[in-house]
């Protein structure tokens, strides 16, 4: 795992660095947008949809990271009234059901991705992008996500630390 842990990590950032040169973009789409429509009379009807899509991008290429980071939302009002103990148990618990929820989206994710490539789906808006392209986004921040999970939930069990080295305790807990 120590060669393994590194290399997640840095996916992971490069993922977040990704999320948010979306978001940025998404801004400046957006501003563009706002002035054309509203200073200059001239509204550029595909920025709605673009900008939709790096959301999606955004949310699921920064989702790895926020799990290494410990910034995924647990329940304070159980978990703070835990022992360390209970607290690393839901922590590893947490760790297994962010992993099967990532395979399920990294599987029907793929499926989608081939669904719309085999039947060469386009946008219904005016961009008319193959919707194949928008929705790889899924299976690899899924994947992602799922290297993320297996990485904490080793160092959970193995350090009882998290993925950054730190001790890992759920968002809330101090």
């Amino acid at each position: 795992m120590t060669i393994f842990e590194p290399l997640v990590r840095g996916l992971a950032r490069i993922g977040i660095a990704l999320a948010a040169a979306a978001l940025l973009v998404s801004l400046a789409l957006i501003a563009w947008s706002v002035v054309m429509r509203y200073l200059l009379n001239q509204p550029i009807a595909w920025v709605d949809e673009l900008v939709g899509y790096l959301l999606v991008v955004s949310v699921m290429l920064a989702a790895a990271d926020a799990l290494q980071e410990g910034e995924h939302i647990a329940v304070d009002i159980v978990s703070e009234r835990l022992a360390p103990r209970g607290r690393r148990v839901i922590l590893l618990i947490g760790f297994v059901a962010v992993a099967i929820s990532a395979l399920l989206l990294v599987v029907e994710g793929w499926d989608m991705v081939a669904f719309s490539r085999m039947v060469n789906l386009l946008s219904n808006g005016y961009l008319a992008v193959p919707m194949w392209i928008p929705q790889l986004a899924v299976p690899v921040g899924a994947a992602l996500l799922l290297l993320a999970s297996i990485v904490g939930f080793a160092a959970a069990w193995r350090d009882k630390k998290g993925p950054s080295g730190e001790p890992h305790k759920p968002a809330g807990i101090e």
